[in-house]
């Protein structure tokens, strides 16, 4: 594996040279769109692509390429034939071209050797060239003084010296303390030359020494930014713990900056200019080797000339409308804050120990942990002793080849789902499909870079972490809770349909909102563990106990008479409610409703099973619970009741919490990037009648009827903020989507006194989603598009739900203001029945995008259908694929989802 040094060094000069080329690319084609076509003009443009798209390859920057190659091909299909295009052909050159800039500046953002402020060799008073120095290409500033000698690496932990070539060789590097945190990045940005020009008054209160100046990594300085650009940015950046200093000129920025040097600066883009005496101020501390506070732009329009300048400026991030606050202080986020590295285990399998060291210190530097051993006989020692999470091998050992390593590997049980990574010379490349035959899970070319070592090893780990919690034992089986899952157990039903001696049961806690709310989230799966031994010691070896969802689980029974199951039905019922649980230091006592069905009978489906044993189970617990029940088709006291009229009568008196569910589901990127947002989902239940409960769509009719609705969507809305309170404390900024009437909107108060309630708050508005139906809305006319004005400059995002089910929503984005459409849960579930579906939902995604809405869809069942619809462009996805929702807004979103 060869080692990162001189490779990174050639790796930054080529990236800065691509992204010349790129700079050179979008100054190119301005004058094509602003002054006629021009076919020896577009030539020169297509060979400018063609070098980008090399240049991209050879990196292995995949979105650069696709979108450089994208733009080649169009653009030469003019050029080829001597083509001319129309107005429609060049906007999608210009669209194409934007799309490569916008990858420009992520790339500017990430990829530059973590430098998150980049030098420009242009000053930021643009334009600075002197004419005698005016060639073909730009000159490259050369720094005023030779950098100082890198420091050497900190070796954390040295292994002893061989005493014998028969001892264990092997050497762990751990990851090096963690240092005090920096505003940004990790290496300072060479500052731009700037003219001679006269001293400003803010450059001469320039401190003497650079140490006179105060550092204020959580301080954000803004110019000319405010609620009509980002609403509800500032609150939201307060909201977070950030200081935000909102500068309106630029001579007041200049001050300040003067003493000061803030963690990032927030500059509409019309005053990037100013960025240039910015570099002046801060040219001393460049010098000195310390970081520049990040630049963030914010665009009031679609121009592309600003993003441009913002490239030029060496932007961390390009911001256009419609802004997203989350999505700045996501940035922000990143540039800033040092969140916890994963502490992984990476066992280095290399005879060249050079190599090897210098992959190490790079992983050390990533928090991980990393073993380098030189040969497969210490490298089966270490297994047992240092438990990677993941083994990297070189498959030129000197004992034995690399991929007779892993089938050895692969043969012991214990590490069968640890990720092997094998790399082997570009003249083996043959190897990869015998690497992969041998159980390898990823093939690497060496010289090994040190970002693609990185990509694989935590692409291969938290891939190997996911599927352990999703898929637990290839039987099936939880390890932890000896419970099959329940795909597992209706594959068993399905051969077991017609068995006569088989029989469902389904086993359903009484008072599970009790029970959770007093162990938590956390408690769930030391529940689960619990049930699962207690089932295991009352039933035999070849019944199937399985989890259906929390507090609710299902038993596959195989008994001689139904005298026998009832028997183990009782046997399971009694010892659920003599055995009390102990969960951290308190004792809990449980019990269980059971209800049972037959598998036999001619007419006999998995559907029909589980409905039967549910429906005696529900008329278990509305005896009080605590009881077995068989299914008897004749018994009135199974017919399901109407659950309005139930919560027809609660709404009438005061809602108390032992009536109300509130459950929280994570809204998962697929296309988009933010995350940290939740859909709020609530419930009304009868306390008369066990597990009848009617979720808002229903329940808001009823409650209209009842004179309560705005009673109701006022209390919502105080549940969403106190929630989002409480975990602020925690340092947690969620966005809620709660669900919302029109009729509530259209009150004159309502959207008054939410503005009230963030402002006594201290609340950002950013951090609430209005979730509203699209045909009340659309009726509501202009009343509804002043109160949604009104709502988004206190920075409240709107979402418009069951897009699609009416083709009108998609001509009234064009006068509303709306942030998100929710798609219609019926074109999701025929999602790849047929194609027009596929053509629709595409149709309905592109007229979002170009209102500026995000778009996301309800009810994703499974993986495959979340591919689908990210292959359409929808930028977020809810439902069982993901998660389920739970009583927290709590969920892993930098997991893989596949």
């Amino acid at each position: 594996m060869s080692g990162p040094g001189s490779s990174t060094r050639t790796d930054v000069a080529t990236r800065q040279q691509l992204r010349e080329r790129c700079l050179a690319l979008v100054r190119r084609w301005q004058p094509l769109a602003s002054g006629g076509w021009d076919r020896p003009a577009a030539r020169q443009l297509a060979e400018e692509i063609d070098q980008v798209a090399d240049t991209s390859e050879r990196l292995g920057l995949d979105r650069v390429n696709g979108d450089a190659l994208e733009l080649a091909a169009y653009l030469c299909s003019f050029i080829d034939d001597a083509l001319e295009p129309n107005a429609r052909d060049l906007a999608r050159l210009a669209d194409m071209v934007q799309r490569l800039g916008a990858d420009l500046t992520e790339l500017s953002a990430t990829e530059m050797a973590a430098v998150h402020t980049l030098p420009s060799r242009i000053s930021g008073e643009i334009p600075v060239v002197r004419s005698s120095r005016v060639s073909g290409e730009m000159p490259v500033v050369r720094p005023s003084r030779p950098p100082a000698e890198p420091a050497a690496p900190p070796v954390v932990a040295q292994a002893p010296v061989e005493a014998s070539p028969s001892a264990e060789a092997s050497e762990t590097i751990e990851a090096p303390p963690a240092e005090a945190p920096r505003p940004a990045g990790t290496q300072a940005p060479t500052p731009a030359p700037v003219e001679a020009r006269a001293t400003s008054a803010a450059d001469a209160n320039l401190p003497a020494a650079a140490d006179n100046l105060m550092r204020l990594p959580r301080t954000i300085a803004l110019l000319g930014i405010d609620d009509s650009t980002a609403p509800g940015l500032v609150s939201a950046l307060g909201e977070r713990g950030f200081d935000a200093r909102v500068h309106t000129d630029a001579q007041a920025l200049l001050e300040f900056l003067a003493g000061a040097v803030p963690g990032a600066l927030l500059l509409d883009a019309r005053k990037l200019r100013v960025f240039g005496r910015v570099r002046a101020l801060y040219e001393r501390l460049a010098n000195a080797g310390e970081m520049l506070p990040s630049l963030i732009v914010l665009s009031p329009d679609n121009d592309l000339g600003h993003r441009l300048l913002a490239m030029r400026a060496g932007a961390a991030a390009f911001f256009q409308p419609p802004v997203d606050s989350l999505r700045v202080l996501a940035k922000l986020d990143e540039l800033l804050a040092h969140t916890e590295a994963p502490a992984w285990r990476v066992l280095l399998v290399d005879p060249d120990r050079g190599h090897a060291v210098d992959a190490a210190r790079a992983l050390a530097e990533r928090g991980m942990t990393a073993r380098i051993v030189s040969t497969g006989q210490n490298t089966l020692g270490a297994l047992s002793e240092f438990r990677p999470d993941v083994v990297v091998i070189d498959c030129a050992l000197p004992d034995v080849r690399g991929i007779e390593l892993t089938q050895m590997i692969r043969q012991q049980p214990e590490y069968a789902a640890v990720p092997i990574i094998l790399a082997a010379e570009a003249s083996d490349v043959n190897l990869r499909f015998d690497a992969i035959a041998a159980g390898g899970d990823e093939f690497l070319v060496k010289p090994l870079k040190t970002r693609h070592l990185l990509s694989a090893v935590t692409s291969r780990v938290r891939r190997a972490h996911w599927l352990r919690e999703v898929i637990g034992n290839p039987d099936g089986r939880d390890g932890r809770t000896a419970l099959y899952s329940r795909a597992t157990l209706i594959d068993k039903l399905m051969h077991a349909l017609g068995d006569r001696s088989a029989a469902l049961l389904t086993i359903a806690i009484d008072r599970p909102q009790e029970l959770r709310e007093k162990i938590g989230l956390a408690g769930l799966a030391a529940f689960d563990v619990h049930v699962g031994q207690l089932l295991r010691a009352q039933l035999d070896e070849v019944d199937l106990p399985a989890q259906y969802s929390d507090f609710h689980y299902f038993v596959l029974l195989h008994r001689r008479s139904r005298g026998d199951i009832t028997a183990a039905a009782e046997r399971v019922r009694f010892a659920l409610a003599t055995q009390a649980w102990e969960h951290q230091g308190q004792s809990h006592t449980i019990s269980a409703s059971i209800g049972m069905s037959m598998l036999g009978g001619e007419h006999a489906n998995v559907d029909a099973v589980v409905t039967n044993a549910e429906a005696a189970q529900l008329a278990a617990a509305h005896l009080g619970g605590n009881r077995v029940l068989w299914f008897e088709a004749k018994e009135a006291a199974l017919l399901p009741s109407d659950p309005l009229l139930a919560v027809r009568a609660v709404l009438s008196r005061p809602l108390t919490p032992e009536q109300t569910l509130f459950e929280y589901q994570p809204i998962v990127p697929l296309a988009g990037k933010l995350v940290g947002q939740f859909e709020l989902g609530f419930k009304v239940r009868s306390t008369q009648q066990t597990g009848v409960a009617v979720a808002y769509a229903d329940l808001a009719p009823v409650a209209a009827e009842c004179g309560q609705l705005a009673t109701l969507d006022r209390w919502l809305l105080e549940r969403s903020l106190s929630v989002r309170e409480e975990h602020l404390k925690r340092g947690r900024q969620w966005r809620l989507f709660v669900p919302q009437s029109v009729a509530s909107l259209l009150d004159p108060d309502i959207p008054y006194w939410l503005a009230r309630e963030l402002k006594d708050r201290h609340l950002s508005g950013t951090g609430l989603t209005l979730e509203l139906p699209c045909s009340e809305l659309i009726d509501a006319g202009a009343r509804a598009a002043e109160r949604l004005k009104f709502l988004h400059q206190n920075g409240v995002r709107v979402c418009l739900v069951d897009f699609g089910r009416d083709w009108a929503a998609v001509h009234a984005l064009k006068n509303l203001t709306i942030d998100f459409v929710r798609l219609s849960p019926g074109l999701v579930e025929e999602l790849g029945t047929a194609k027009s579906i596929s053509d629709t939902l595409l149709a309905l995604v592109r007229k979002a995008h170009a209102a500026g809405c995000a778009v996301i869809a309800p009810e994703v069942d499974s993986i495959n259908r979340a591919h689908l619809l990210l292959r359409l462009g929808v930028d977020y996805g809810v439902g069982p694929a993901f998660a389920r929702p739970g009583p927290q807004p709590e969920f892993d979103f930098s997991r893989p989802l596949w």
